[in-house]
């Protein structure tokens, strides 16, 4: 009797429960529908529009920092190796006799890139993380003078010139190349480069600077990329000539070759429009070299061979006497060696057919390459004695700098700055990041298709169904943490998910990566902060004027007429701050012809100004082609109002999100 009284008793408690619970859902649903003006919308968490906070993410987390290697130069007496470590904002020098670090200096905003003047006297320090370019003592290592360049410097050159010493620096963050005079220290130009200019280097007589591009850029969607060789002359900054590299991208390394007037660039090929399907035949990315001639001819050779690719090509250097030169592979942890007597002669009897083919002739690097020197995790930069008896790569990942004898090509011993960070499971993820061992033949990284985190600027052919068929811009990575789902159809609910087996099977046509690396990996993407667009100067400062405004256009409800915009149609609907999306699928009329849906998940805006181009195929290079080119109906927001100074400040706006 007692059961069944309790039982009598809390039977309708547990159906009044079960019912609230019920109307609940519904009535959650019900405003879900409402504020999202997605009538279909089925149930999904509170946590897409409530609760989030930015300094919950695992970017805004204190991490911990590494003596990571960036750039390296050499004195000119060749006794002392100075190193850029821009994760520690440090500048190490090192003896090369003991192979020991001898002193260490802070350098703020990130040092990456370094120079000497001739007399080896003057440390010149591109510093991207405060966009400036830094001087240094090298008797005592401190600061003389510092001076403001464009956004986020990723190298400088020194050179004479008849008008006196000139430094050049390009700025990866804003597109163009500084060039400035050494004294009095002050900048004289700034013209525009290609997409990302990124390395520099001085012709063997110093009349010109040649500086890589290191993304590729397409006139129209289906048209293949080129990545661009700004030529300039040092004296004005002049632009003298815009060399382009067909269909190559991640052109991060280059080097004059003085005793045979080249000019070389590491450089990936890519073939983004041929199905990804193709990664089984090796014939997506691969790795190579063009060689800049003085009669203005450039060839792009092959550095892979036919079952093995070398990825990440970045620093590139030549030896004094022209013989050699070497390639740094980040991807593959090996640099490549070269004989530039035996590619010259190559290149003396082969005809324009076969130049011109060359890069895709797989068989065609015996001829030239010698040997491949094993280093530590992610080699990026290189630099050779004065006299080219040593060889010196810094071993990113490894905080170290290898040493390399370059007359039997025998390692001679490292230069350790740090511990390495075996115990970082954020390092040990980018480690799986760089690597190329888990896509097959070692083909590409992850770090391919998305330098430091960001997008190549390219769309691909992921579905294998054919060529143009779903075309898909690639998205960047940086400010993704609180984000999911991923990709552009809405489908992966974790990072894990999304490069789990799936991703092995499509893409990277290999075993997938063992469960722990990619916890690993999915942790280093979640500490990847969202792209500084703007410059250093202006962090932390009010808007301007035409920002404000076009804030206000971002987050308006109403015409100036009065007349209210649809729920649904207001920008803030669907880029909720403070992450700018509400993180569902979406159709706003994009749907080509040959995509299986019309939605698309809504990206955050964060750092939207370096992820160009835009839509889901890629096909809107700039954001002003959103609402111009690519907006139909108003579906895309109502901007059918906007007057073209008001879109000029909405992009304005944009750009400092």
């Amino acid at each position: 009797m007692k059961l069944k009284r309790i039982i009598l008793v809390a039977m309708p408690l547990v159906l009044a429960g079960a019912g609230a619970a019920v109307g609940g859902r519904t009535l959650v649903l019900v405003h879900q529908r409402r504020m999202s003006g997605r009538p279909d919308l089925g149930f999904v968490s509170c946590n897409h529009c409530h609760r989030v906070s930015l300094d919950k993410l695992p970017w805004k987390q204190r991490r911990p920092h590494h003596d990571a290697p960036g750039g390296i130069v050499i004195s000119p007496d060749g006794k002392t190796l100075f190193i850029a470590m821009d994760d520690v904002d440090e500048v190490a020098e090192a003896d090369v006799t003991s192979l020991t670090v001898t002193r260490r200096a802070k350098v703020p905003g990130g040092p990456f890139g370094l120079a000497l003047d001739a007399t080896g006297q003057r440390l010149f320090v591109a510093c991207p993380h405060q966009d400036r370019v830094a001087v240094l003592d090298t008797r005592d290592l401190k600061e003389q003078a510092s001076i403001a360049v464009g956004v986020r410097p990723t190298d400088v050159a020194y050179c004479q010139t008849p008008v006196g010493e000139r430094l050049i620096v390009p700025n990866s963050g804003s597109d163009d190349i500084s060039v400035l005079s050494v004294s009095p220290l002050r900048e004289l130009v700034r013209t525009a480069g290609g997409r990302e200019p990124y390395a520099v280097a001085v012709s063997g007589d110093g009349r010109h600077v040649y500086v890589a591009n290191r993304m590729a850029v397409h006139d129209q969607m289906l048209s293949p990329p080129a990545s661009e060789v700004t030529v300039l002359d040092p004296a004005n900054g002049h632009v003298l000539d815009r060399k382009m590299l067909h269909s190559a991208h991640l052109a991060e390394g280059i080097t004059p070759v003085p005793t045979r007037g080249w000019m070389l660039n590491s450089l990936v090929r890519v073939r983004n429009l041929v199905p990804i399907t193709q990664v089984k035949d090796g014939w997506v990315m691969s790795t190579g070299l063009a060689i800049s001639q003085e009669d203005g001819e450039v060839t792009q050779i092959p550095l892979d061979e036919a079952n093995a690719y070398f990825s990440d090509p970045s620093g590139v250097v030549a030896s004094p006497d022209g013989k050699r030169a070497y390639v740094a592979s980040g991807g593959a942890d090996v640099v490549t060696v070269l004989d530039l007597e035996r590619l010259g002669a190559w290149l003396t009897q082969a005809d324009a057919t076969a130049r011109s083919d060359a890069i895709g002739n797989m068989a065609l690097s015996f001829r030239y390459v010698v040997a491949r020197i094993p280093t530590g995790c992610n080699p990026r930069h290189l630099a050779l004695s004065p006299d080219g008896r040593r060889l010196f790569v810094a071993e990113r990942l490894d905080d170290r700098v290898l040493v390399v004898d370059t007359t039997n090509l025998k390692p001679i011993g490292r230069i350790v700055l740090g511990a390495g960070g075996r115990n970082d499971p954020i390092r040990q993820g980018e480690r799986v990041f760089t690597r190329a061992r888990y896509t097959f033949q070692g083909q590409f990284s992850c770090r391919s298709c998305h330098p430091d985190g960001r997008v190549d600027g390219l769309s691909y052919d992921f579905d294998g169904s054919g060529i143009g068929d779903s075309l898909l811009d690639n998205r960047s990575l940086c400010g993704v943490a609180g984000t999911a789902p991923f990709k552009w159809n809405g489908k992966n609910p974790t990072l894990q998910f999304q490069d789990g087996p799936r991703f092995a099977r499509v893409l990277m046509r290999t075993d997938p990566i063992p469960p722990a690396q990619l916890d690993e990996l999915a942790t280093f993407i979640e500490h990847l902060p969202p792209t500084r667009t703007i410059p250093w100067s202006r962090v932390g400062q009010p808007l301007t004027p035409a920002e404000e405004r076009g804030r206000k256009l971002f987050f308006a409800t109403q015409r100036p007429d009065g007349t209210p915009i649809p729920l649904a149609l207001r920008c803030q609907t669907c880029h909720r701050p403070p992450l700018f999306t509400d993180r569902l699928l979406r159709s706003v009329g994009t749907k080509a012809a040959r995509d299986a849906s019309g939605r698309f998940d809504t990206p955050h805006l964060l750092g939207i100004g370096a992820s160009a181009p835009y839509l889901h195929d890629g096909r809107a290079k700039t954001l002003e082609e959103l609402w111009t080119t690519y907006q139909k109906d108003d579906l895309h927001g109502v901007s059918s109002y906007w007057s073209k100074e008001q879109l000029n400040d909405l992009v304005e706006y944009l750009k400092t999100l």
